[in-house]
């Protein structure tokens, strides 16, 4: 899975949707459907992405554009609270991504959990990939999609 910055200048300055939000600033989300689109075998960049999904005039997402667009993914389900258990569940499935909502406004790709350090994500805004504790991250969500 190819690890992508928000902030990249190739895509940075692009408008998300018909809002006046740029995917520099709130584009965590459609970066991380990028990356997974990387995992899925069927690459589209975060301005493919922002041209293309749907959302709503401030830029929020409507999560039910996933599944209609020609992404290689489909939408299962948006989780409003922690539940490790189905989590760590999609984590282990050969098909299915989680997308963790962490401090109630920014969005990570789950790629891996350590007993030690806990949940390992790539972040979006910076471009790598972190252990969430590293950075404070507390889950207070999370989006489930799998491959079409």
């Amino acid at each position: 899975m190819k690890i992508l910055s928000q902030r990249n200048p190739a895509w940075g300055e692009v408008r998300i949707g018909e809002s006046t939000a740029k995917i520099k600033d709130y584009g965590c989300l459609i970066t991380c459907l990028s990356m997974l689109s990387d995992w899925y075998h069927y690459y589209f960049d975060p301005e493919w992405m922002a041209e293309n999904l749907m959302f709503t005039g401030s830029g929020l997402i409507i999560w039910k554009s996933i599944t209609a667009s020609i992404l290689p993914m489909k939408f299962v389900y948006r989780y409003y609270k922690r539940d490790d258990a189905k989590i760590k569940s999609i984590l282990v499935s050969q098909d299915n991504a989680c997308i963790l909502q962490v401090n109630s406004n920014h969005w990570v790709v789950l790629v891996g959990y350590s007993k030690v350090f806990g949940y390992k994500v790539a972040d979006p805004y910076y471009g790598d990939v972190v252990y969430l504790a590293r950075r404070g991250y507390k889950i207070t969500g999370f989006a489930e999609v799998t491959k079409k």
